[in-house]
Order: structure tokens, then sequence, then C-alpha cells
């Protein structure tokens, strides 16, 4: 019987955009994420923002550095993950009358070329040792291990990032969402010729979708959608708008997206068709929806030598009580249907069996 392990990952970061409060934005609703998988007896993996982490350390020490440090090292004292997530943006945003202004550099590739004083490589250097240093005082055996890229953004500098990576120590990926595209004027991704296994190894030269043999790349977890399935969501959107509108958490913030460029026509359209993602944080999907996807993939990969690994995606800064009740439903029931089967884990957990391959 193949095994099924899930990884719980969210992005731990503030909304992107601006933010009017931190507490409300993020430390809130990940201490309230982080009591729900306490009492479901699972572990979660934090995909930690660290660029936002160094700034603050200068902009807010008090009320947002420390917070944050905090809560990693809490998380990580009860057996959590916690992993490396970059975005850049932050590295020569400002910081004036108590808020922070985002600069336009979305993506790791729009430091190919130094700014303010910031390269690609050195970004990587700086928050692998910032959440290293981190990690250390909530166990002292912590090391990071995965990276997922701000916005799952890689290219085109994939060659730069992966080989500085690489070279960090950093062995997992997990910006992949199969078969997803998306186009905006600071930021463009086309994931549509992933390799047809469910994980692959990938060459530290990139790119994502091609295989290789340094990273083991676990994708997002996601299931294509059909005709019928986007005539579907379109109606039922439509009838519940009110009751997803009542779902939305308040977080006091705005997205990169609302204050910062146009999707192209392309992108519109496309984004449509993408496919449905493994995610807790979406306030039209139920517990059938998610359920749908894991069934997908078992079906799809029972053939597939090894262990099939899942990877669930959510934001803090977007789960409000609906999310959370959706992913303690999510976790009851996948385990009452596939019981010992199904094993809820975290990426060292991960690559333990993968080592012999990855460190040669």
């Amino acid at each position: 019987m193949k095994r099924i392990k899930i990884l719980l990952t969210f992005d731990y970061e503030l909304p992107l955009g601006y933010c009017t409060d931190y507490q409300n934005a993020l430390f809130e609703p990940a201490a309230n994420l982080i009591n729900c998988a306490n009492s479901l007896k699972v572990p979660i993996v934090f995909f930690a923002d660290v660029c936002s982490a160094i700034r603050f350390k200068e902009w807010d020490y008090e009320n947002y550095y420390i917070p944050f440090v905090d809560q990693l090292k809490q998380s990580l004292l009860a057996y959590h993950d916690v992993q490396l997530h970059i975005h850049p943006h932050w590295m020569n945003s400002t910081y004036s009358g108590g808020k922070f202004i985002p600069s336009h550099n979305f993506s790791l590739s729009s430091f190919k070329e130094s700014s303010s004083g910031y390269t690609i490589e050195k970004i990587i250097d700086e928050t692998f040792k910032e959440l290293n240093e981190i990690g250390k005082l909530g166990r002292a055996d912590y090391n990071c291990v995965a990276f997922r890229a701000g916005g799952y953004d890689v290219e085109p500098e994939s060659k730069r990032i992966l080989n500085k990576l690489y070279e960090s120590g950093i062995r997992i990926e997990s910006s992949v969402i199969k078969n997803f595209y998306l186009d905006y004027s600071f930021s463009h991704i086309d994931y549509s010729n992933s390799p047809k296994p469910s994980k692959w190894l990938i060459s530290k030269n990139g790119p994502l979708t091609k295989e290789g043999k340094d990273l083991l790349e676990l994708p997002i977890s996601s299931m294509p959608v059909t005709l019928t399935d986007i005539v579907r969501r379109r109606v039922k959107k439509t009838l519940n708008n009110r009751v997803y509108k009542q779902r939305v958490f308040a977080n006091s913030g705005k997205g990169f997206l609302a204050i910062s460029g146009n999707q192209t026509l392309t992108s519109k359209f496309r984004k449509i068709t993408n496919p449905q993602v493994l995610s807790f944080d979406k306030e039209h999907f139920e517990y059938e929806d998610l359920a749908a996807i894991v069934s997908h993939n078992v079906k799809k990969y029972q053939q597939e030598p090894g262990d099939l690994i899942l990877t669930a995606i959510g934001h803090p800064k977007s789960m409000g009580a609906y999310h959370l009740n959706l992913m303690r439903e999510f976790v009851e029931k996948s385990r009452q249907r596939y019981k010992d089967q199904l094993e809820f884990v975290t990426y060292p957990n991960v690559l333990e069996s993968y080592k012999t391959v990855l460190y040669v």
C-alpha cells in the first residue's frame, strides 16, 4: 500500500502592499493556526518571509522583529517546522511615519544587478543566516533545508538562485504548482511544462521544470480543471457571493497586486484555467474540493515508486475561523479515510529518505 505523506505548509508573511496592524495581520492568525495544529496533533511548516524580519529589525524592532522571532521559536519548540521564504522587495523598500512603502522588485531575479547594495546571492546569504540563527533559538539541531520563492517566482535567474541555495545546504524546493501560469507587470510564472512525476529532482542550474539530480522539487499539490469545473465554480461563486464575503479574514492590509501592476489579457484567460490548488485560504473551497485534489493525486500516482508526498498551502494572513475549521475538517476526515496509510510530515522528515541522493 502506497504511503501518503502530507506537508501542511503556510507562507508566514505580512500583506505585502501595506499593513496597519502586525498583530492582526500575522501574529494572531498564526497563533490560532498553531493552536489548531497542536489540537490536531499535526506538524505544520511555516515558510518564513525572513526579508521582512531583517528590515523590521531596523524599522520596528519591538513590535515586529521580536514577535516574529518569538513566534517562530515557539513553533519549533512545539515540533513544527520553519523553512525559508523570500520576498526580496523588502530589501529596497522604505519605511516612513510608521509605515512601509514596498518597492517593485518583487522577485529575486529583480536583483540580478545590485540594488541598494543587494544582489540575489547576498539576499539568500543573509536570509539563510538569519533564519538559522532564529531556528537554533527554538531547537539546537535546527537546519534550514527547504525553500519557497515569494510569489512562486524563480525565473529567469533560476541558475543563480538554485546554485546559491544548493551552496547554502538547501536541498528541497517547493515553488512549483504544476501547469500554473500568471503574468503581471512585476512577475511572470509559467509552470506549463512541469514534469509528469508527482515529484522530481532538479538541477541546481535550473529551470524548476527540468529534471536533474541536485535538489528535490516537491510541488504544491493541485488538480487540473475541466470546463465543467470552471462553469460550476462560477455559478457557485455567484450564488454564494455573500457567504464567501463573510468568510474573508480582515487582516488590516492589502496585497502587492492591489498596489502594483496589472494582469495581462493572456494571464486573465489562463487564470481561469489554472489548476485547483490544495489550499486552505480560499473562501469558496469546501472539504470536498480538497478531498477531490487528494483523490486525484492518489489515483494518478498510485503506480509511481515510493511514497506519495502532497503539499498543501495557506497563508496565516488570510486565515480566519472558516479556514481553520476547513483545515481541521481536512485533517480529521483525511485520517478517517486513509487511516494508517496517511502521515503528516515536515521537510526534515522527507529529507531523511533522500539524504544519500541529495548530499553527495
